[in-house]
This record gives structure tokens, sequence and C-alpha cells, in this order.
């Protein structure tokens, strides 16, 4: 379904941009002016929205996308971290009592 829609829209697409007003129209340097300004608007308002998403999120106690990112991160390191330690430690022969360091004389 997707798939059709996107091929019937690149189609579309490719017919407008074969049409010489549209070609004419393109190369105006006011058209141009005013897309490139209306795509900066775009991402303004873009991070704008991220902004107070962060904020909303912070208020209500919620963790934001990179607060997630960044815990995942931690995580995966301290596992590989303990996966270290776990290998070397099975593979280090030590005594098997829990006492080591202590003299058992004493």
């Amino acid at each position: 379904m997707f798939g059709a829609v996107k091929d019937r829209v690149v189609g579309q697409a490719m017919r407008l941009m074969s049409d010489p007003r549209v070609s004419r129209m393109m190369g105006d340097q006011r058209v141009m002016n005013v897309a490139m300004k209306a795509v900066g608007v775009g991402g303004s308002i873009k991070a704008e929205l991220d902004r107070a998403t962060r904020f909303a999120a912070g208020v209500l106690g919620f963790a934001t996308q990179e607060e997630v990112s960044a815990l995942r991160s931690t995580i995966q390191a301290l596992e590989d971290n303990l996966a270290i330690l776990e290998s070397r430690a099975t593979a280090a022969p030590g005594p098997s009592s829990p006492t080591h360091g202590a003299n058992p004389a004493a």
C-alpha cells in the first residue's frame, strides 16, 4: 500500500519537474528565497517543539529520548565491564574459601 502511494507521488513529482513552467519558476531567485525561508521556519518550529517536549517531560518526570539513550549506553558499558570481570574471575585460580587473605591458624 505504502509503496504504491510512494510510486504515485514520485511519478507526479517527476512529471511536474519536467514541466518547463515549473523549471522557469524554480529558476526565479524570489521563489528560491521563499522556499529557503520556509525550510528554515520548519526547522525552527521543530527545534521549538523539541524544547517544549523536553520541558514537559521534565515537569511530568518522564525520561527524554536523549536520557533513555544515555542510560542504555551506560547499561551496555556496565554489562561489558561485568562480562570482562566475570571472565577474569573464572580464568584466574583463587582460593575457594571465603577467608581469602585471612590467617587460618589464628
